[in-house]
């Protein structure tokens, strides 16, 4: 198993050099071994086949990781944001039966704890037997943060996550020379991925487990970043508040969970402008799908349009011929097995290819993919076929950034609704400029004006949430 494997060699190479810093601890590579490796010989003797981490503590989930991968076993994540009783149901229905967590949750009904052991010698015969481990046996599963009721358990095996690793770190700038900043829930993909990223390549990983103004300012302040890892939401917040003289020696910021918007670009390169600001597009289910590098003077794009990543194939199925966008398969190495047997959920198959509804055309020759935004999908007015990504750049165009359109059909007829937080607008000079550059017919009815974005757990922008009885509305003109 190469996971372990790459832990191994570099702790033997640089078993001093920080692993994992935290705003109150830390933790070395040599450290970072010893303490998995005891851990992994106590769940030798344990005959459940998942065990679970429920901790929003980076290094506490980085020794969950490695010792629950070394002793053969599957990691099974359980968010320590979610409600006490959604946590017990999603434990009981993956058969989870012990759980690492942090000593200040509550343990769940039915669920053993484990507490970290004491450091013991390194036992190369016990790491042999790590490293021999099979690709194809299930690594982990972690659970989908998205906008439906119930979380779906995604089921990753040791190969695909090495694949997607040796695959992507290049690309996405992880190196043994890189100080990663994640300041994103760690009990989330992104955050978990990013963590083993940087574990893998031999460098240290900044952390929060979860966004923390003052712990991201302490962790600049210990350590020069060079990278960082987020979704656009939370980079934004640490580009604004954070020191800029922090930032200036940043060498790659990667973006991904939703669209990074431009001023976000612009805003990087004015802090950082030896940053290279990489956006990738993929999926728990997926891993890696494809990636685009951006710069401060790009045109804002109604699509996310990027190279696939090295040994990825994508297709499309049920093509529109109106617009060329259908449903995106992927055949990848990254790809997952699929959902957990416990979830009503199941991905579309189509032979080796899985899709999971996400909308895309294809270009140069199938090597690049245009992607429409999540929740983004064609709307259908009075006959008339508006994409909503077109009216976002029109409203961008005309000094209003980042806004959302979206069809309400919750009245007698349905109206098109934009959504922005940036400052309202004069009604009426908004209308003249919107005329110059979109149809009558694409004006949006109605434009709300918001204080904040409403929020998931992970600090992705909740477009579910998009309804006036949950938003917190500065005010709302009617256009048409």
């Amino acid at each position: 198993m190469e996971l372990w494997q790459s832990l191994a060699r570099w702790a033997d190479q640089q078993p001093d050099r920080l692993a994992v810093l935290t705003p109150g601890r830390q933790l070395t590579y040599g450290q970072l071994k010893r303490r998995s490796s005891a851990i992994a010989r106590q769940l030798d003797s344990l005959q459940s086949t998942r065990i679970g981490a429920r901790t929003s503590d980076p290094i506490e989930m980085a020794i969950a990781f490695y010792a629950i991968a070394a002793s053969g076993k599957t990691l099974v994540v359980i968010d320590p944001a979610w409600p006490e009783n959604l946590a017990s149901t999603m434990a009981a229905s993956l058969h989870c039966k012990y759980m690492i967590e942090s000593p200040n949750l509550t343990t769940l009904p039915g669920v053993s704890r484990l507490m970290a052991f004491p450091e013991s010698p390194a036992d190369d015969d016990y790491v042999a037997s790590a490293a021999n481990l099979s690709g194809s046996r299930d690594l982990l599963v972690i659970c989908t943060s998205g906008s439906s009721s119930r979380p779906k358990p995604v089921v990753r095996t040791v190969g695909s996550w090495e694949e997607s690793l040796s695959a992507g770190s290049r690309i996405l700038g992880a190196s043994l020379d890189q100080a990663t900043l994640c300041p994103s829930p760690i009990s989330h993909g992104l955050g978990l991925y990013a963590m083993v990223e940087s574990v893998h390549s031999g460098g240290t990983f900044l952390a929060t487990g979860k966004w923390d103004l003052n712990g991201v300012r302490s962790l600049l302040s210990q350590s020069s970043c060079t990278r960082i890892v987020s979704v656009p939401t939370i980079l934004r917040r640490v580009l604004e508040l954070a020191e800029p003289t922090f930032l200036s020696n940043l060498l790659v910021v990667v973006s991904g969970g939703e669209a990074l918007h431009q001023e976000t670009v612009q805003l990087l390169h004015e802090i950082a402008p030896m940053a290279r600001c990489v956006e990738y597009f993929g999926s728990s289910e997926h891993s890696l799908i494809a990636y685009r590098e951006r710069k401060p003077d790009q045109p804002a794009s109604p699509y996310f349009e990027g190279q696939l990543f090295p040994g990825v194939r994508a297709h499309i199925h049920g093509k529109d011929s109106a617009t060329g966008f259908g449903l995106l398969y992927i055949d990848s190495p990254f790809n997952a097995k699929g959902y957990d047997a416990s979830s009503e959920a199941s991905v579309s198959r189509c032979g080796k290819s899985i899709g999971i509804g996400d909308r895309a055309m294809l270009a140069s020759g199938s090597a690049r993919v245009v992607l429409a935004r999540r929740n983004d999908e064609m709307m259908n007015l009075n006959g008339n076929n508006i994409h909503p990504g077109e009216v976002s750049t029109a409203l961008e165009s005309v000094g209003l950034p980042n806004a959302i359109v979206r069809l309400d059909e919750s009245g007698p007829e349905p109206q098109m609704v934009a959504y922005t937080v940036s400052p309202p607008r004069s009604r009426s000079t908004l209308l003249s400029s919107l005329g110059q550059h979109l149809s009558r017919y694409k004006i949006p009815h109605r434009i709300t004006y918001l204080r904040s974005w409403p929020e998931t757990f992970s600090g992705k922008l909740n477009t579910a949430a998009l309804n006036d009885q949950d938003l917190d509305i500065e005010r709302s003109d009617w256009l048409r």
